[in-house]
């Protein structure tokens, strides 16, 4: 009888410290599931691209108002294409529209910048992208 509730009382502990040892969800990782950034509205998007774009090239506080504003525009304009988005069946022409866009953005934010913060800007956006093809063929390579 001994033995038996030893061994229930050593199998109830080794089930507790198995249990205890599981791992943590860190909450950074809950921020980048599909869907968060679209839980945010333009202005706080427009807002956190400004600052972080004004921290990497170093932008005035004039220049950094102008981006805020530059980006509230553009991501008004890209939450009406999102809506739009499950209507249009032609993807070829919605890729077409976000490049417009782009550029037009890229063109306006050229006239904010100085030449030497945007050298700067580019050099991240190409470093970006290659980061963003490098985590793309990584996909290719496992499936």
């Amino acid at each position: 009888m001994k033995k038996l509730l030893v061994l229930l009382a050593a199998f109830a502990f080794s089930t507790a410290a198995v249990s205890a040892q599981t791992t943590p969800v860190k909450a950074a990782h809950k921020q980048h599931q599909k869907g968060s950034k679209s839980a945010k509205t333009p202005e706080q998007r427009a807002d956190h691209a400004a600052q972080s774009l004004a921290r990497k090239v170093g932008l005035s506080a004039a220049q950094t108002e102008q981006v805020r504003q530059l980006n509230l525009a553009r991501f008004q304009e890209l939450q009406a294409k999102r809506a739009q988005v499950a209507t249009a069946a032609d993807k070829k022409q919605r890729h077409q529209a976000l490049k417009a866009s782009k550029d037009r953005y890229e063109a306006q934010l050229k006239q904010i910048l100085s030449a030497e913060q945007y050298t700067k800007y580019a050099q991240l956006q190409a470093e970006k992208q290659a980061k963003h093809k490098g985590r793309q063929e990584q996909r290719k390579a496992k499936s």
